[in-house]
């Protein structure tokens, strides 16, 4: 069997690539949440998948059993697929999303087969989704991190004007494949939405819901967000619930509420220092730790 298998190939046009991945990149599920989201509203449509045997460790990512019917079981294998939409104009951009987890394996060779699918269907913007653990507060709008590889990201695109990433570091399967794509000439993008790392609840509707508001900008057709913005809202008011009672927390929630203030309104010296804010970090971390474990509700389920 190839790594790369195509059960369709369709003829697509100015295409728009959207990857998101579970696993190091997908903080809180939500950069896969939203994908699939798009997948969804889109009506999006299988054409092709990586085989998973080169590239994962299966007893660090096992294989799931299921029933169907009384005694027939089925083994789910991880998954990486290709779904494509194409647009009724001729002239309009059409997309295609991998949704996938990431590999243990092979990072160069899965790249190279993701960059094959790119040229297959006339790629020419490619954009990553993923979410990060960090010290923001769940009650204020979920915020959204956006940098790209190249200055202008095509035509179409000119008033979208993105930084370079400053980030250096320990990096996952989405920075390969973006540096694979920009090897060839073609521009990126990453929307990285910043989860509260005291919640590590899966998913965060409410960073799945950030990532989507700012994806509309790039999308051929607008979404119909109502679904979600109602599963966000229903979110937060289970939050608030969890938490009730639990001083420590919210008067933690207080601080990172009055950084967050700070940051919005661009005051000199609104972000907290680091030691500051690892210092937060560490006394929330400790006191969830003491929680008993019958007790962690929806504010530690990692």
């Amino acid at each position: 069997m190839p790594d790369l298998e195509f059960s369709e190939r369709p003829q697509l046009n100015r295409t728009i690539m959207i990857a998101a991945f579970a696993g190091w990149s997908d903080a809180s599920e939500s950069a896969t949440r939203a994908i699939r989201y798009v997948a969804r509203g889109y009506g999006a449509v299988r054409f092709a998948s990586i085989d998973p045997e080169e590239f994962f460790d299966f007893t660090q990512l096992r294989p799931n059993v299921s029933l169907q019917g009384e005694r027939r079981r089925v083994l789910g294998w991880p998954a990486n697929e290709f779904l494509y939409w194409k647009a009724r104009d001729p002239g309009a951009r059409d997309l295609v999303l991998m949704v996938g987890v990431e590999p243990h394996l092979r990072w160069r060779r899965f790249g190279s087969l993701v960059s094959q699918v790119a040229e297959a269907t006339n790629v020419e913007l490619f954009l990553s989704l993923g979410a990060l653990l960090d010290a923001v507060p769940h009650s204020r709008p979920a915020r959204v991190m956006s940098t790209s590889t190249a200055e202008s990201l095509g035509p179409g695109f000119e008033n979208i004007r993105l930084p370079g990433s400053r980030y250096e570091g320990p990096t996952g399967i989405l920075s390969t494949i973006l540096d694979g794509m920009s090897h060839r000439g073609v521009p990126c993008a990453s929307l990285w939405g910043r989860a509260p790392h005291y919640l590590q609840v899966r998913p965060n509707t409410q960073v799945a819901l950030a990532l989507l508001h700012e994806l509309q900008k790039f999308l051929p057709m607008k979404l119909d967000l109502a679904e979600i913005q109602a599963a966000a809202d229903e979110f937060m008011a289970g939050l608030d619930r969890a938490l009730e009672g639990q001083q420590q927390v919210v008067e933690y929630v207080k601080q990172l509420e009055e950084r967050y203030d700070r940051e919005v309104a661009g005051a000199p010296g609104g972000a907290a220092s680091e030691p500051e804010t690892r210092a937060l970090i560490e006394e929330l971390e400790q006191f969830l730790r003491r929680r008993p474990n019958g007790d962690q509700g929806e504010t530690n389920r990692g």
